[in-house]
């Protein structure tokens, strides 16, 4: 049975809820029992990693991109081979057809308007958002940006929030779509869900977010969480895409425009790493290169810190 992990969400240590003017423990029931219903006891594979929820993944046990898989392929012997995509086809480079109409339906709590804004960019590939109509929810409370050096300077939003709400539902005095307005940019969105294809996940998102330098902190944190999901529901396929399209390809591609550019012999590479040639001709190459001509430099992100 799925039990919503609530520690992670509600003892996280840059979130502040505001406890006293939303009743956020009893929603957290309530998403927890209609989860159950409406996805884990419909037998799909509910993966909870921190505060990204992955309710319900289309290509349960591989088997609609394997199916999908053959008939590209012409293979009408085996068409229950879940294997034939990762091997035939992606480690080929061939068409990413078969998860392109696969999806993953994920839920966010206790995410931050920034994270919101960062991922809702994202429309090719994502056919689904649902964000609780930001004109009429209040918000849940304040997210710290993880480069805050002083985080006593942001217990002035709590208040402003606080206000918000006052003026739009206890007050009455403006509608909520109005006073937002007031909100500062790091408030607590209220649950939204976001479903993105497979193909989107793995070749846009979590490249941009996730593998390539210079993505926000909590930004980063977010896709993390949602590729930890992935893992959890199928970890042999999304290790085999990370495999082709991960954080190293960024290294590998420059290591091979500094090659082509400087023209570095083996003995160039040893005098940059300060290692003995004798060591660096039996050293292994893959490394070697990535250590060298591959090491990137600091994001904005890590210069500022």
């Amino acid at each position: 049975m799925f039990d919503l992990d609530r520690d992670a969400i509600l003892h996280h240590e840059r979130l502040k809820f505001l406890d006293d003017v939303v009743p956020i423990r009893e929603h957290l029931d309530n998403i927890e029992k209609f989860i159950r219903i409406c996805y884990e006891e419909q037998g799909w594979h509910v993966a909870q990693s921190r505060r990204v929820i992955a309710l319900r993944a289309t290509d349960k046990e591989r088997l609609s991109s394997a199916f999908k898989a053959s008939l590209y392929l012409g293979k009408y012997r085996d068409m229950a081979n879940t294997t034939r995509f990762l091997h035939n086809m992606v480690a080929a480079g061939h068409s990413y057809e078969p998860i392109r109409g696969e999806s993953i339906l994920f839920l966010f709590i206790g995410v931050g308007k920034t994270v919101y804004d960062h991922l809702v960019t994202y429309t090719v590939g994502r056919p689904t958002r649902i964000a609780g109509g930001q004109r009429a929810n209040v918000p849940w409370g304040f997210e710290l940006p993880v480069e805050a050096k002083n985080p006593d300077e942001y217990k002035e939003e709590l208040d402003r929030i606080r206000n918000v709400i006052r003026l739009a539902k206890e007050d009455r005095a403006e509608q909520m779509q109005a006073a937002r307005a007031k909100l500062p940019v790091g408030y607590i969105m209220p649950p939204f869900l976001m479903e993105f294809s497979e193909e989107a996940l793995i070749k846009t998102v979590f490249r941009q977010r996730l593998f390539e330098k210079g993505a926000q902190g909590a930004t980063v944190d977010i896709a993390t969480d949602m590729l930890n999901a992935c893992l959890q529901i199928d970890e042999e396929k999304w290790n085999f895409l990370i495999d082709y399209h991960g954080p190293h390809l960024q290294q590998w591609e420059k290591a091979m425009r500094t090659l082509r550019k400087e023209h570095y012999t083996v003995a160039d590479l040893a005098l940059k790493l300060g290692i003995p040639i004798d060591e660096v001709m039996q050293a292994n190459l893959y490394d070697l290169l990535m250590e060298s001509v591959g090491k990137l430099p600091p994001s904005m992100w890590e210069k500022q810190r």
